[in-house]
């Protein structure tokens, strides 16, 4: 059995008569709240630290970092979308391993002094997206 993706609906009306078909008792508004009165929207304290908003994006693993080790192209447009997202807290980083015999696939991420920078890199264009 398939299910429709939720970008796939492009009206609330078309959404709801899906749910409506489906049997699905869910109701949505038509239009969002101003972000006041959002939960997700409103900053936390963590600690000591403000975060801006109740997003968070966990990274993992890609499986798409070069052959080497170093980031590939769709592991930097990944962190460059996490930046855009608006989420205001990264919780940990992308999954690197530390030597070669011990990355979970031939694509994984690896420190080394050869992938080092470009490793340290994601969060720089991480946070150059967010702004």
């Amino acid at each position: 059995m398939g299910y429709p993706r939720l970008a796939s609906f492009k009206t609330a009306e078309a959404l709801r008569k899906y749910l409506h078909a489906s049997d699905i008792a869910l109701t949505l508004d038509d239009e969002l709240p101003p972000p006041e009165r959002l939960a997700l929207a409103r900053p936390i304290e963590v600690g000591r630290v403000r975060v801006g908003n109740r997003f968070c994006i966990l990274p993992m693993e890609g499986w798409d970092g070069t052959a080497e080790g170093a980031p590939g192209d769709l592991t930097r447009r990944r962190w460059r979308h996490f930046g855009i997202s608006g989420a205001k807290l990264i919780w940990g980083g992308e999954a690197v391993a530390v030597r070669a015999d011990g990355r979970a696939n031939p694509h994984q991420l690896l420190m080394t002094p050869r992938t080092q920078g470009a490793i340290a890199a994601l969060r720089t264009e991480l946070v150059d997206a967010h702004r």
